[in-house]
Formats: structure tokens, C-alpha cells, sequence
């Protein structure tokens, strides 16, 4: 076979292939665009982690700020029960038992998370960043899709264009706030929904990824919300026909948002709910107009190659410099509507405006003020913007590049490098991000030119070329703004994470086979993340998260716990044993070496290799009863923990002795520092020496019978380090008064031994304020008052996370108090009958039991689940409902067109009954009988003048028309 021979056969091959399905499959549905939006951008971000050395392909990890502290316990929860067991309704492992629910819905509720069930215990991390890429991956996939169907263009380019919305600056800069991408890759889907909604009527799409954007991530699916409005708005003037059709739209669009929204209403009506109980509700809008940022500065951060910003900053607006290069051709290009160009305009502009001005920008992020990382939106202008340059790419390729285009690639880059030159001012350098974006805009341009003037033998052939050269230059861009993305967030250790895993591991061991007890609490003394209890698997105190229970936080700062309202986390670190008992922790870790404090109630029962277990000797479980004065415990603010707690136990347990006695100082010495007394443990400071920082030290006399315990608080940070010692013991360092005041033991001293506290000030401030206070608690009082309490505890005898099954033994009328945080999601039963729940100490559970014996029960569920369920499930029958009866009436309109058609057919045979025979003539392949007559020019016309000759010779034409048609 010749080479001839072979290019035909390889001719013939192709041409049987693009007739067969899978041809169809791979392109004209677009599989195989669809595959390689999602493989690009997920490689160059996996190329970007690797040349940091992130595990595999090294011994680093993404995990870092809050990814580090909350987002990666909470998946290592969601990833625990799923290959173990476990409501998905309530978690022990969170804050003294948390809904779960809530907290996933924003955190940890991505349908992807699954797929950690494929790793082992070992790659739980690896496994999140896995499931990071993937998401990333979608983002081009699904970007692709909305570009393939809203500008009906099949080819390479929208893989293109799809890594610049994959990887743009947002999620270079947020990547670690990895709960948010589902909805950002879910994005496109939604407006491509849209543009098909308005464009022929298919609601379905947007139905479905609506709601599954909003049980992803509430919270970025609210901020699609808001922005559906306006492209509903956009693509109805664009697609819709007349105001009837839009007219038509806009209910369809009315009625898919609600359908949508319910089908969700199993995940965000807990949400809504469980955001009640947190601090988030007490924000108020502001009254006057203020701006974030310089406009110059924020449309100057438009540059590729610059560092994204990661928590604080500028909008992370950038997503390539080709999109910004091509802005001009959409703007001022023929074949573009000027209604396009205005609606993408208008909607640039609103993102731009809603990012710096503070009510609108308050309104984006739920009518709520953000702890860091202001604009949380900032992702829907890459989108704009790159789908804007998507279409000027559109007509370039459909039209041919022309001149005046070539003229208007100039004007946004140059505008964006003049803005950077003013945004510098005179620290301007011609370097960096500015000389290597404006290098990069040069090679988009010479290649435009290029194209333009290279003699191509085809259009087709002008537009491969120069999409594959555009390709490679994008594609190098977004791999150094990928390296530069991973350079910014950061990386942290792989094997030193989470710290003494093993050790901490073999401690919880001990205690889950030697402790029978159906339920207690652990803590470690020392947090590594502020959620430990999630990160290594305990029952624990501790809380970091959006969805904490300000009520409890409030509490645990009045115990002297370190916790923070507006920063929504109340954390255990050092506390009293009077705390300890009351929240039910039973063991307590230290993980570097022995306490040196607090033998009299804690006992070391089990060392790993440095790490120590230790068990309280007082411990109460998860509900006791208390005497009903203690609905008459008033809140003190969190001024003085020790008489908080004093009048907590006088109320409790009825004993009258004060449990904390004030300490006066013994001894004071002063290191640069002048000190003003200002009442009882109240002290003014000024540091008027050449030192950035002085410090004081306070000795206290230890007593027999109590033993020392102090509360510092550094007063915004004027103070933030201690060192606390009893005689030459060191007891605990470091800067504990840094953020929060805290409770905090001070060593076993008996009599004739000293206690002292060394605090030092910060290097910021040169004077300030700051409280140290010190009482001794008396044991005698402590073991009375526990006794009073222990002797009524709930006995459990079935725990599962939803419901406790158990008995009390009641001696009198009174409280069960529970150290559960209060929620209407909790039920108790008590011999069957359903008891009413209250609150106690402003954030517990509590509920009156009668004397004598009785079996309790406490069932959980959600406040909203049962009817957040019941919406979701009438929701899927309206949408069954619509599908099938738009099913049928597509059906009817079918039949009746088809019926219309054959009475046409019918009228039209008897106006003319040639006309159906005619069909029968064309399907032979012969010419109709009424072709013959009349013709010229194909037979002979005969004129009949009534003479019989005439006649004969007119039967002679007709017998042979006859014969010609019988031949036939």
C-alpha cells in the first residue's frame, strides 16, 4: 500500500469515526473539552504544591491559619464517621457536643469529601488536598461547559480560558479556605443554567446545581444568590423574546429559585438556625458610606505574577493577562451587543463597588462584618472578566482579526500598568509582577499580530496556530501565579503535624480500655490547634469555629477559661478543678513533661514517651443534680472568675464556705516598670526606661489546706507574657495574657513556701493596664461541695451521639444540670414523659427532676431538621411534578402540531388533489403528470379546432403522455 493509499484509508478511518457515537460523545458534547478543562488546572496547581515539596512530593502540607486550626479537625471528624459510624447530626468531639449539622454545612459538607473514605489513616491530609485539586479541576470543567454552550463554541480555547477562572488570583490567594470551592466550581453551572433558562426555557439545571451549591457551602452559595438576580437580569434582555417570553422567564426563573432552595432545606434551615446561637447575629449595618481601598490600587492589583492576597488585602480580582488584554475588543468590537457590553460592564462594576464600600459589602457577606478576609465575593468578577474576554476571543476567531482590535488590546493593560505606576508612587520599580505581566501582554499581542499578518493557507489553520500559542502562554502564566500562590499561603511541616499524634494517640488508648465508662471528657493542657478534641479524637472542651455557640463562649470567659465572643472560640488550655468537675473532664493530657502542679487532684497514671495522662480524682459526668438556687446565678461579666465560681458552688451544692479565699501580696519587685495600684489586682503601668519591655513580680505566701490559683488578663495586649513559679518549680510560661485573660494553678506550696507570677509587658506598649489576682482554694470546702454534688449523678447506661439512655437517683426535688450547651434540638425524657429544658448559667441544659428514681433519656435533632426535611421532600415532589407535567405538555404540543399538520395536508389535498400524488412522483424519482402538460418545451401543444383530424391527433399526443407514465 502507497502513501496514497494509506492517507486515504486513514481519510476513510477518520471519516467512520466522526460519524460514529463516541465521536459525538468526545466533541460535539464536549467530553473531551470537559476533561482537559479539569486535568489542566488540576495538574499546574498539583506542578505548584510539588516544587514546594507538598507531601507526596515532599515533607510539607497546605495546611495553614484557619486550615490548619479548624477546617482540616472538622473534615477529620466528617472523615471519621463515615468510615466508623456516627450521627451526622451531633458531634462530642467539638465544644462540649456541637450540631454537627450547622457547623458541616459551611465547613465540611462537600459531596467530594467522600472520597477520603478511599485513604487510609495515615493520608487523611493528603486526601484533603486531593479533594482541593479536584475542586479546582471542576472550576475549569464546569467554566468550559458555560463557555461551550452560552457562545456555542466547540474548539481548544475554552480550555484556555477555563484555567483562567480555575486559577485565578481568589482561589491562588483562599485556596486554604478549601470549604468554599464546591461553590465556586458550581458557579459556572449555575449561570449556565441561567443563560439556558432564558434561552430555551431548560430550568432543570439550574434547579439542581443551585441547591447542590447550597448544601456544598451556604455561605458562598448565598453570594450566588445575589448574583443570579443580576444575570437573570443580563441574559433575559439578551435571550428572551418579547415581554411575554420574558414574562414567562422570570416565573420559571421565581419558581426554580424556590424549588432549589428547598431541595436544600434539609442542610440550611439547621444552618440558619444553629447561626442564631452564634456571635455572628449581633452585627448592625452601618449608617454611613465609607470605602476599604484606593480604586487605583485595587484595579493596579490586576497584574499576573503578583502575590495574592491571603487573609488581609486588596480584592484578589486578577485571573490573566490575556482576559484583561481583550477587555477593550469586547467593549468597542462590532458583532458584540451593545446590551452584552453593558450588562458585563454593570456587573464588573458592581463587584468592584460592592468589595470597597462598606454597606454594600456588609450586605455581599450575609449583613455581617467579616473576621478577616473582606471580600469573600471577589471571585464573580474573575468570572465576568474572563468570560468578556472569552467572547472578544469569540469574534476574533469567528470574524477574522482586524486592525482596529489589534489597536484596542492596548488600552486596559496600559491603563492597569499607569494605575500600578500611581499606586507606587515613588517607590515605583519596573520589576517583579509589573515587568514580567507587561512581557507576558507583549507575547498575547505579537502573537495576535502574528496571526494577523502570517499567510495561513486557511481560517481554520490562522485559528489552531494561534489558539496553541496562546495556550502555551497562559498556561506558563498561570504556572508561575500557581508557584507564586503556593509561595504566598504558605506550607507547613507534614511529619511534625498534628504534634505528638502517636503519643497523644497511645494515652487515648489507655483510657477507652481501662475507663468502662460510657462517657467523660479529656483535655490537653496545651493547645496545638485551637479544636484538639477534633484533631486527635476526644470528647473534649475546646471550639474554634464560625458556628460556636457565643452562649458558651460568654460562660467559659466567665469560668476564666480563654475564650473570645468576636473571635467565636473558647478553648481549654490551664483551669480550676472546680471547672473541671463541673464540664465533666475526667483526664487531662500534658504533652511535654509533667504538670508540676495540682497533684492533689490530678493523678498521673500513664507516661508516653514524654507525654503524660493524668486523671481527676473529682471527676462528675455528664449531668448531676444541683440545688434550684442556681437559677438565681447571676452573671458577674467575667470581672473575677474566682467569685463567679464561688457563687456558682454556694448555689449548686448548697455548701456556705467560701471555696476561694483572695491572697494578698507578699512580696513585689519592679524591672522597669512603674507600677500604680488601682484597687485589688487592678495595676497602671509606664515604662520610661531605654528597654522595650519591663516587667513585675509578685510573690504570694502558700497556705496549708489550699492551694494557689491566678487570673491574669494583659488588657488588650499591654501585658502579654508570664512565668509562674512555686519556690524553683517553674509551673508554666510563655505569653499566656497575649490574646485573652486566662485562670491559671500555681503549684502545690503548702506553708512556709511562695508562689510568684512574673509579668511582663509588651514591646508595643510603653504603658497600659493589666490584672493579676490570686486566691487559694480550700480543699476541705472543694471535697464538700463535690460530694454534695457527686452523689446524684446521672448513671448512663446507653450513649450513642443523638441519644443517652440513663438513671438518677434523686434525694430531693431539684436540677439535673447537664453539661450540654443549650439548644432546642435537645430532648428530655424522664420516665417517658417529655420535661421542659432551660437554660443554665446562661449557656447549659437544664431540667427539673422530682425525688426518687428515674430513667432518663435525651434525644437530639436539630432545631429546623425535621421540617428543613419535610421542605426538602416537598421540594423533590414539585420538581418531580414539573418535570412530568412539562414532559406531558411537550407531548400534547407535539401531537396537536402534529395534527395541525396533517388537517393543512388534508385542506390542501382537496384544494388541490394533485398534491398527493405529487409526493408518491417525487419519491420515484419521475416527473409529475402535470409537468407534461403545459410545457413547451417538453411536448408538443396541440390545438383542437373541432375538426375530427384535430380530435385524433389529440388522442394520439394523450396515449403516448399515458404509455410515458406507465413505462415509468
Amino acid at each position: 500500500m502507497n502513501k496514497e493509499e494509506k492517507r486515504a484509508a486513514a481519510r476513510l478511518r477518520w471519516e467512520r469515526f466522526k460519524k460514529g457515537k463516541f465521536y459525538g460523545i468526545l466533541y460535539d458534547k464536549g467530553l473531551l473539552y470537559f476533561f482537559l478543562s479539569f486535568l489542566i488546572p488540576f495538574c499546574i496547581f498539583w506542578y505548584a504544591l510539588g516544587s514546594y515539596g507538598v507531601h507526596p512530593f515532599g515533607d510539607r502540607q497546605i495546611l495553614v491559619v484557619d486550615l490548619w486550626h479548624q477546617y482540616y479537625p472538622f473534615f477529620r471528624v466528617v472523615r471519621e464517621k463515615l468510615v466508623n459510624g456516627g450521627s451526622f447530626l451531633y458531634s462530642w468531639e467539638n465544644g462540649l457536643g456541637t450540631n454537627f449539622l450547622s457547623l458541616i454545612s459551611y465547613y465540611a459538607a462537600s459531596p467530594l469529601n467522600w472520597l477520603s473514605v478511599f485513604f487510609d489513616d495515615d493520608h487523611v491530609r493528603d486526601a484533603l488536598t486531593f479533594i482541593l485539586s479536584a475542586k479546582i479541576g471542576f472550576a475549569g470543567a464546569f467554566f468550559s461547559t458555560f463557555l461551550r454552550y452560552t457562545y456555542k463554541r466547540r474548539d481548544f480555547s475554552i480550555c484556555m480560558f477555563s484555567v483562567m477562572y480555575a486559577l485565578c488570583s481568589y482561589t491562588l490567594g483562599y485556596y486554604w479556605n478549601v470549604m468554599w470551592f464546591d461553590t465556586v466550581a458550581l458557579f459556572p453551572l449555575v449561570m449556565l443554567g441561567i443563560v439556558a433558562l432564558c434561552r430555551e426555557g431548560k430550568w432543570k439545571l439550574y434547579t439542581l446545581a443551585l441547591m447542590l451549591s447550597l448544601v456544598a457551602n451556604y455561605y458562598i452559595g448565598y453570594f450566588t444568590c445575589i448574583f443570579s438576580v443580576f444575570m437573570f437580569a443580563a441574559a433575559s434582555i439578551i435571550e428572551c423574546r418579547g415581554i411575554k417570553d420574558w414574562f414567562r422567564k422570570l416565573f420559571l426563573m421565581v419558581r426554580s429559585s424556590v424549588i432549589g432552595v428547598g431541595l436544600g432545606g434539609f442542610m440550611l434551615l439547621p444552618a440558619y438556625f444553629g447561626l442564631k446561637l452564634t456571635y455572628s447575629v449581633n452585627n448592625t449595618m452601618p449608617h454611613e458610606i465609607s470605602f476599604y481601598e484606593e480604586w487605583r490600587k485595587i484595579f493596579a492589583h490586576l497584574l499576573s505574577y503578583d502575590a495574592p492576597t491571603k487573609v488581609d488585602g486588596l480584592p484578589n480580582f486578577a485571573c490573566g493577562m490575556l482576559a484583561v488584554l481583550l477587555f477593550g475588543v469586547f467593549l468597542f468590537s462590532f458583532g458584540i451587543k451593545i446590551r452584552e457590553k453593558i450588562a458585563s460592564l454593570l456587573m464588573l462594576a458592581l463587584i468592584a463597588v460592592s468589595c470597597n464600600m462598606n454597606i454594600l459589602n456588609f450586605i455581599w457577606h450575609g449583613f455581617h462584618f467579616t473576621n478577616q478576609i473582606p471580600y469573600r465575593f471577589a471571585f464573580i468578577f474573575s468570572f465576568v472578566l474572563a468570560a468578556a474576554g472569552f467572547r472578544a476571543f469569540d469574534i476574533i476567531l469567528s470574524r477574522g482579526i482586524k486592525i482596529y482590535q489589534l489597536v484596542l488590546m492596548v488600552i486596559a493593560p496600559v491603563t492597569v500598568f499607569v494605575l500600578n505606576y500611581y499606586a507606587a508612587g515613588k517607590k515605583f520599580e519596573f520589576e517583579g509582577a509589573l515587568k514580567s505581566s507587561i512581557i507576558i501582554t507583549g507575547a498575547f499581542w505579537l502573537i495576535f499580530i502574528a496571526a494577523k499578518i502570517f499567510p495561513f493557507k486557511t481560517q481554520k489553520m490562522r485559528n489552531a496556530l494561534m489558539t496553541l500559542a496562546l495556550s502555551a502562554a497562559v498556561f506558563s502564566e498561570f504556572i508561575a501565579n500557581a508557584q507564586m500562590g503556593v509561595k504566598t499561603v504558605d506550607t507547613t511541616g507534614y511529619s511534625d503535624y498534628p504534634t505528638c499524634y502517636e503519643e497523644i494517640e497511645e494515652l487515648l488508648d489507655c483510657t477507652r480500655k481501662t475507663d468502662k465508662t460510657l462517657f467523660y471528657r479529656t483535655e490537653v493542657s496545651q493547645t496545638y490547634t485551637l479544636n484538639d478534641s477534633a484533631l486527635y479524637g476526644y470528647y473534649g472542651l475546646s471550639q474554634f469555629s464560625s458556628a460556636a455557640n457565643v452562649s458558651v463562649t460568654t460562660m467559659c470567659k466567665r469560668l476564666g477559661l480563654y475564650a473570645s465572643e468576636a473571635g467565636n472560640r473558647y478553648y481549654y488550655r490551664t483551669s480550676t478543678p472546680v471547672v473541671n468537675s463541673l464540664l465533666g473532664i475526667k483526664y487531662l493530657i500534658k504533652k511535654d513533661g509533667m504538670l508540676n502542679s495540682e497533684e492533689w487532684v490530678m493523678e498521673n497514671i500513664q507516661t508516653s514517651d514524654g507525654s503524660n495522662l493524668y486523671e481527676n480524682r473529682y471527676p462528675l459526668g455528664l449531668g448531676y443534680m444541683v440545688d434550684e438556687n442556681i437559677l438565681r446565678m447571676e452573671d458577674n461579666g467575667g470581672a473575677n472568675p474566682f467569685e463567679y465560681q464561688n457563687e456558682l458552688i454556694r448555689r449548686a451544692s448548697g455548701v456556705e464556705d467560701k471555696l476561694f479565699v483572695p491572697q494578698p501580696v507578699a512580696l513585689v519587685e519592679y524591672d522597669g516598670l512603674e507600677i500604680t495600684k488601682n484597687g485589688y489586682g487592678n495595676y497602671t503601668f509606664q515604662n520610661d526606661s531605654d528597654q522595650p519591655t519591663g516587667s513585675v513580680t509578685y510573690t504570694y505566701d502558700c497556705i496549708d489546706g489550699g492551694y494557689l490559683y491566678g487570673y491574669a488578663n494583659g488588657t488588650g495586649g499591654t501585658c502579654d507574657s508570664l512565668e509562674i513559679k512555686c519556690g524553683d518549680v517553674l509551673i508554666d510560661s510563655g505569653k499566656l495574657i497575649e490574646s485573652y485573660p486566662i485562670v491559671f494553678p500555681m503549684g502545690n506550696g503548702q506553708a512556709g513556701e511562695s508562689s510568684t507570677v512574673r509579668l511582663t509587658s509588651n514591646e508595643k506598649h510603653k504603658s497600659g493596664n493589666f490584672k493579676i489576682m490570686v486566691y487559694a482554694l480550700n480543699k476541705d470546702t472543694f471535697e464538700k461541695a463535690y460530694c454534695a454534688l457527686a452523689d446524684e449523678q446521672l448513671q448512663i447506661r446507653s450513649f450513642k451521639d443523638t441519644d443517652i439512655i440513663g438513671s438518677v437517683d434523686a434525694k430531693k426535688d431539684g436540677i439535673m444540670f447537664l453539661s450540654i450547651p443549650h439548644e432546642k434540638g435537645w430532648s428530655v425524657y424522664i420516665d417517658g414523659e417529655k420535661a421542659e429544658t432551660f437554660k443554665l448559667l446562661q449557656a447549659m441544659t437544664g431540667v427539673r427532676v422530682s425525688a426518687g428514681r428515674h430513667n432518663i433519656e435525651l434525644k437530639y435533632t436539630p432545631e429546623g431538621f425535621p421540617l428543613g426535611v419535610a421542605i426538602s421532600f416537598a421540594s423533590l415532589v414539585l420538581f418531580v411534578l414539573c418535570v412530568i407535567f412539562e414532559r406531558r405538555r411537550r407531548i400534547r404540543r407535539q401531537a396537536l402540531a402534529a395534527e395541525a399538520a396533517a388537517a393543512q395536508a388534508a385542506a390542501q389535498q382537496e384544494e388541490n388533489p394533485y398534491r398527493q400524488g405529487a409526493a408518491i412522483y417525487d419519491q420515484l424519482g419521475v416527473p409529475r403528470p402535470e409537468e407534461h402538460i403545459g410545457r413547451v418545451e417538453d411536448s408538443e401543444v396541440v390545438l383542437y379546432d373541432g375538426s375530427k383530424s384535430a380530435e385524433k391527433e389529440a388522442d394520439n399526443a394523450q396515449s403516448e403522455s399515458d404509455d410515458s407514465l406507465q413505462r415509468h
